[in-house]
């Protein structure tokens, strides 16, 4: 589930806890415009943005590592609205001295209409999910006017206007075809629309890095689907059977093999403080405090960690990948049609191949997560 860094349920209260919200305003780091170098990697992040949730530590691994041009961040509802993702996305690039990164805000509904009306039949009839991100709240009027402020207070700067997020994704994959890599790490809904409102992007872009499904487990929302493809399956099926040039699925499998815990959280605060640091101590010091035994999986930071250094994949799979977009007990399901030894198709039509990340390097990967976040 991509959710969270602090597990769906557990981001949930952290990010209405007393705490956190009594945490003393941190001091606003001012923005330091990055040099784009030409051989830089250009990427989008396309999220469902919480606060110090998963896929906060994604935007803050790919801002602070090397050799990255980060284009901007485009924001979905999942996890929560899109006008609280947008403004905890503002907010903790400010914090942290990069808001010179755009945020653009998305899609506020799953494509299908109706999804949040269908959820109590869809209950009553297959159980209750023990998480249904911002489906659980009422959504918010304006990134400036949420339920509570986010950490820190509102944000300064304010989101690129006069362009959706879909249209900021189709903007810059043609001003750099054939270099941009999109992480879709939230619902697939930006990504769906901007596919099919401009076809002519497909081959334009490099690479496609999905935080979603569960190929080989069931699900953690439903016994059949993980939570991002779970919240809007059309928009995933859609994205994940459009003929891009690749396609990287790091699914709920590969989460199972990092597990963060007061050890991970002790490695990024010590030494000298930095921003992300001070906001590590706000957010989760309480929580380990209260129990130092605590324990969670990670998700969207998988994506990232893959992209800037593959072999934190240990076992990778090559399927043909579909999503069951039926209503029902499997509404959201991820599919993969395994290849044979001849690659022979043996798959659904209209269904695409991609690389699906089943297990992970843990040692690899934590010396990554952990030497990126204590970047000064």
């Amino acid at each position: 589930m991509r959710k969270r860094l602090f597990g769906p349920l557990i981001a949930a209260t952290l990010l209405l806890s007393p705490v956190a919200a009594a945490a003393p305003v941190p001091e606003v780091i001012p923005a330091a415009p990055q040099p784009r170098a030409d051989n830089s990697r250009k990427v989008i992040l396309d999220a469902d943005m919480g606060e110090l949730n998963d896929d906060a530590v994604t935007m803050f691994m790919l801002a602070k590592a090397e050799n990255v041009d980060f284009l901007g961040v485009t924001v979905v509802s999942g996890n929560t609205w899109v006008e609280e993702g947008t403004a905890y996305s503002l907010r903790q690039l400010e914090l942290i001295g990069r808001s010179d990164i755009p945020v653009v805000a998305g899609a506020g509904e799953p494509l299908m209409p109706g999804r949040q009306e269908r959820l109590t039949a869809e209950s009553a009839l297959y159980g209750k999910p023990p998480w249904a991100g911002a489906f659980d709240s009422r959504r918010p009027p304006s990134y400036d006017k949420l339920a509570r402020p986010p950490y820190g207070g509102y944000p300064r700067t304010a989101p690129k206007k006069d362009t959706a997020a879909a249209d900021f994704i189709v903007e810059q994959v043609k001003r750099y075809p054939g270099q941009v890599t999109v992480f879709a790490d939230g619902p697939a809904t930006n990504l769906a629309l901007a596919v099919r409102t401009h076809p002519e992007i497909v081959p334009l872009i490099k690479e496609v890095i999905y935080m979603g499904g569960a190929f080989d487990k069931p699900g953690n929302i439903t016994p059949a689907a993980e939570f991002n493809w779970w919240f809007d399956p059309e928009s995933a099926r859609i994205a994940l059977r459009t003929p891009f040039r690749k396609q990287t699925i790091v699914p709920d499998d590969a989460a199972q093999h990092v597990v963060y815990g007061k050890r991970q959280y002790d490695a990024i605060v010590a030494g000298k403080q930095t921003a992300i640091k001070k906001i590590f101590k706000d957010l989760q010091g309480p929580e380990f405090a209260k129990d130092p035994r605590a324990t969670h999986f990670l998700w969207d930071a998988i994506t990232a960690a893959v992209f800037l250094d593959p072999a934190v994949a240990r076992r990778s799979d090559r399927r043909y990948v579909d999503v069951d977009a039926n209503f029902g007990a499997d509404y959201g399901r991820s599919l993969g049609y395994k290849l044979d030894e001849f690659d022979a198709p043996n798959n659904p039509r209209g269904t695409r191949k991609a690389t699906i990340v089943l297990d992970v390097d843990a040692e690899r990967f934590w010396d990554l997560y952990i030497g990126l976040l204590r970047r000064a």
